[in-house]
């Protein structure tokens, strides 16, 4: 039908019809830890780090993994688009032309010309797919299967050309630097050379695969990764042989009819051989290695099955948390490729192409299921509803669409289908927590966050190893104003995880605002010492340098910290307006605080330091515009309030002063430094009477007897002896 350049030419169509629908896609459940939420590749000077350290996989240091060439093209991703998701979508199709290319180019030297471009096109339009395109976290899939499939190329070109020989070795060590499956790829070439071709390449050159595979794990082994997935399984090996003994027959079934696609498929843990789904899964592993083995005229048909078995070996002996997926079967779909193109010599052409529409239309509906994480996860939920995963999914993106009654609904489910799972328990208390924070201070508020931290604490009880949970417990606690429970929070959580810097940071933090300075200072040097790449402890660090006067050390480290994470930087870029201004430099103040608010329009606090500058060097009235654009962003901004009154109070506009004040108290009725301005508006108008009522409440909060409450002290004789 199609031969030679036209065979690529009609797989990039196919493809590019295909997933025309694809690339408005959003970023999906481990894009926000490993891309969305990782400094780490917002940054290409980072590239040496991805090589060395597994912690630059994502922003969740629990989630450490060895992939430095895939990180890397999330870093080049990053660097042409930000995160606009297209052109992370762009990448990932393009590698899946790629992968259908060399499917091709395989399967013409396996199996034909005309054979070889079907296969081709059978993998570009495969259903099962649709995931490494549309999941961008599934790029590790198709990356690798890049590599994976162009080691195979190259070795059955050394046959003629020794040089491709070696290349082979080089494309699959890179390979290994992608994702851990490539590693069987050398499985697969002596079997082929064994069984297909008969021409032995020689045992120097197996040693050579060998030799790169080995240096691999030594490598993963030193730097932890290979340590901590073997320290750590999710299940028993018992368990998982018996439940993995199950994944052909179900993926068997996926790849001849991708009917009922799904990112959480309906699959359960077995515990023994006793199942019937076992049983049946056992049977048919045995059957398709007789088959491969005794088909001595159809060998090829052998190799295509066992090329799905021995790229699935990887997820089937390592326990993963997800029993079964479409993107493992991503490399099997080659293989089932081939095995189409090698049956269509005995079915006419046209019945044998006539599988194209079919998978094609399925793909692209597929698509459409993955615009959002509301689609995905309620689909998930749809086709899988006793699915812990996707019943807390579901929840998350239900919560974050601000459907709250609806996600609390989802966490409910999913605790009855695992009530021993943490998961859950944290993203209630999140529900709790978020709705106390916007709240005003009082009762409920109190109310909302004692809740929240019982949940917190429910969360704990049933994933004591979890950090997120001890992070949301110490936040939820400072803002409780317990700031002692918060640090016992962290301090419990450092016992078990000494090395997160993300915990020292935020207990040095929390240190800080109870004035245990040195503390706080040895808590945040260490945070810097075991994550330097991130800007949150350089940032606390600028804050404590800054409290302290050191203004110097303050811009130091505020510097330091923009140079981590410069496009996200609003809220370090308003530190270092106020250090400015704190050190007299209005011009550098204000040049921090507006390049701030041009990256994040939305930053109250901006505004209210851009408005303390303009008062401090007599420009009044735009400083007012400042606070009054402060308290439109967030009119729970109090400082905003207090400052602009002190400022009016100080141009004798006393009335307006007080109302600013009592608009404060309005929000806190313990705020000591509007009763003291309120005082002395009050006073200042002639309403005795009403500046006493102010200043007592202004010596009921005020925390020190210092020269500021002698002050008042004085001022309140002086008004009773008139």
């Amino acid at each position: 039908m199609m031969a030679g350049w036209r065979g690529g030419v009609g797989i990039l169509l196919l493809c590019l019809v295909c997933y025309a629908n694809s690339f408005e896609g959003s970023f999906h459940y481990d894009d926000f830890h490993s891309l969305v939420e990782n400094p780490g590749v917002r940054s290409l000077r980072n590239i040496p780090g991805f090589f060395a350290d597994p912690g630059f996989f994502s922003g969740d240091e629990g989630k450490r993994m060895y992939r430095p060439l895939l990180l890397m093209t999330y870093a080049f991703n990053y660097a042409i688009g930000g995160y606009g998701v297209w052109g992370y979508h762009l990448f990932n199709l393009g590698l899946h032309f790629l992968c259908s290319l060399l499917t091709w180019r395989l399967g013409r030297r396996l199996i034909g010309e005309k054979e070889g471009v079907l296969a081709g096109l059978v993998f570009a339009v495969h259903p099962l797919a649709a995931e490494p395109v549309n999941y961008i976290s599934s790029r590790s899939e198709s990356l690798a299967a890049v590599f994976f499939l162009g080691t195979f190329l190259l070795h059955l070109k050394g046959e003629q050309r020794k040089e491709f020989r070696s290349l082979g070795v080089l494309v699959y060590g890179l390979g290994l630097l992608v994702k851990s499956v490539v590693i069987t790829a050398p499985a697969l070439l002596w079997l082929h050379d064994r069984w297909i071709s008969g021409k032995r390449m020689g045992w120097k050159l197996y040693a050579c695969y060998g030799a790169v595979g080995a240096g691999y794990l030594l490598l993963i082994r030193q730097n932890g990764f290979l340590t901590r997935s073997l320290d750590q399984p999710v299940r028993g090996f018992g368990a998982q042989l018996w439940t993995q003994a199950k994944a052909p027959v179900y993926y068997f079934k996926l790849l001849f009819f991708p009917h009922g696609l799904n990112v959480e498929h309906q699959f359960f843990e077995s515990l023994g051989s006793g199942e019937g789904a076992v049983l049946g899964g056992i049977g048919l592993i045995c059957s398709l290695v007789v088959v491969a083995w005794m088909g001595k005229g159809n060998r090829l048909l052998g190799f295509c099955l066992v090329w799905g078995g021995v790229v699935l070996l990887p997820s089937t002996l390592m326990p993963l948390n997800m029993l079964v997926n479409e993107r493992r079967v991503y490399l099997a779909v080659a293989g089932f490729a081939w095995a189409v193109g090698f049956l269509s010599r005995h079915v006419p052409r046209r019945m044998a192409y006539a599988v194209l529409p079919f998978f094609g239309l399925l793909t692209f509906e597929r698509n459409a299921v993955w615009r959002d994480e509301l689609a995905l996860w309620g689909d998930a939920v749809e086709k899988a509803p006793a699915m812990y995963r996707a019943q807390v999914n579901s929840g998350k993106a239900l919560q974050l669409a601000g459907r709250e009654e609806r996600a609390a609904l989802a966490y409910r489910r999913a605790i009855e289908l695992e009530p021993n799972n943490g998961d859950a328990y944290n993203n209630m208390a999140t529900i709790l927590h978020e709705r106390a924070i916007g709240q005003e201070k009082g009762k409920s508020r109190q109310q909302l966050l004692g809740e929240a931290i019982d949940w917190y604490r429910m969360a704990l009880e049933r994933n004591p190893g979890y950090e997120k949970i001890y992070q949301n417990l110490g936040d939820a606690y400072t803002q409780r104003g317990d700031l002692e429970g918060a640090i016992g929070v962290y301090e419990a959580a450092l016992e078990k995880a000494p090395s997160s810097g993300a915990l020292w940071s935020n207990y040095g933090q929390t240190l800080l605002l109870v004035r245990r300075g040195e503390e706080a200072e040895k808590a945040l040097l260490q945070a810097i010492e075991l994550m330097g790449e991130r800007p949150e402890p350089f940032n606390n660090l600028g804050n404590l340098y800054s409290g302290r006067k050191d203004f110097s050390r303050a811009v130091e480290m505020y510097r330091a910290a923009l140079a981590r994470e410069p496009e996200r930087a609003g809220d370090i870029l308003v530190n270092l307006g106020g250090t400015y201004r704190e050190m007299g430099d209005s011009a550098a103040a204000r040049e921090a605080l507006n390049k701030a608010l041009a990256l994040e329009p939305g930053l109250a606090e901006a505004h209210y330091q851009l408005g303390r500058v303009a008062g401090e060097v007599g420009e009044v009235e735009d400083a007012g515009d400042h606070f009054r654009r402060a308290l439109d962003l967030d009119s729970r901004h109090n400082r905003a309030r207090a400052v602009w009154g002190e400022l009016l109070k100080g141009g004798g506009k006393w009335q307006e002063g007080a109302a600013l004040f009592e608009a404060a108290l309005a929000l806190d009725s313990t705020y000591s430094r509007a009763w003291y301005g309120l005082g002395e508006c009050l006073e200042s108008l002639g309403d005795s009477e009403g500046a006493m009522r102010a200043y007592r409440q202004f010596l009921k909060n005020w925390p020190e007897k210092d020269r500021r409450y002698r002050q008042v002290v004085e001022r309140m004789s002086r008004m009773e002896e008139k």
